[in-house]
């Protein structure tokens, strides 16, 4: 049984995805919230395996939920579901780790199919919001040779960081201390001019490199992660 929670600020439209979840097997709604801090404590308190949140709510935003998700290291399967597509706050989300994208206006089928693929661990997107988020991403692209200044090591940091990962996480991947990774994010950061870790995953998601596959790291540090 995977459960859920609901983040939306309207509770007409909370009511009616809860009624379109409840009717699927295997699917359990535990609470609703009417904002991002609402939000953030119930996925604290129930810990669910899915996430589905407005991107526009007030007191605290879709974009600033999912950043306070990942600095507590609380990994919900989280799926946008949102009436706006913008290019930018659709990179920003995804940089954060949100990896299923749905537009209000999306039906049921796409609604299911995008919970159904985060909860497998892949992307999902709402053909409308794939072809905005692919257009902003090709023109805001950096040069690719940008990830070519890195170390071996500085690469495989890049990678779990753009996945979400804490230091601590990224330290106990990689079987390295924790200051160590910190030293090493320190480095990668000033080669790529970049202020910090979201700064990082945005990029690494823009260049193609955060959807690197497990082989191709491991060849690129020695056979090792």
């Amino acid at each position: 049984m995977a459960t859920i929670i609901l983040v939306d600020d309207h509770k007409l439209f909370r009511e009616g995805l809860r009624k379109i979840l409840e009717a699927e097997d295997g699917l359990r709604v535990l609470g609703e919230g009417g904002d991002g801090e609402e939000g953030l404590e119930l996925v604290r308190r129930y810990h669910p395996d899915i996430l589905l949140f407005d991107i526009r709510m007030p007191r605290m935003d879709g974009v600033q939920l999912a950043q306070k998700l990942r600095e507590l290291g609380l990994k919900p399967a989280a799926v946008a579901v949102s009436a706006y597509d913008d290019g930018d706050t659709l990179a920003e989300l995804s940089a954060e780790g949100v990896r299923g994208f749905v537009l209000k206006s999306s039906g049921r089928k796409e609604l299911l199919d995008a919970i159904h693929a985060v909860l497998q661990g892949e992307l999902y997107a709402d053909p409308r919001v794939a072809g905005k988020l692919m257009a902003h991403l090709s023109n805001n692209r950096p040069p690719d040779n940008l990830i070519e200044a890195l170390s071996p090591r500085e690469k495989i940091i890049l990678y779990w960081i753009a996945q979400g990962y804490s230091n601590q996480e990224v330290a106990k991947q990689t079987v390295l201390s924790e200051k160590t990774v910190k030293n090493h994010v320190s480095h990668m950061l000033r080669k790529l001019g970049l202020r910090d870790r979201t700064q990082a995953a945005a990029m690494a998601w823009r260049l193609g490199f955060a959807q690197t596959s497990l082989e191709t790291l491991r060849a690129i540090n020695g056979g090792r992660l």
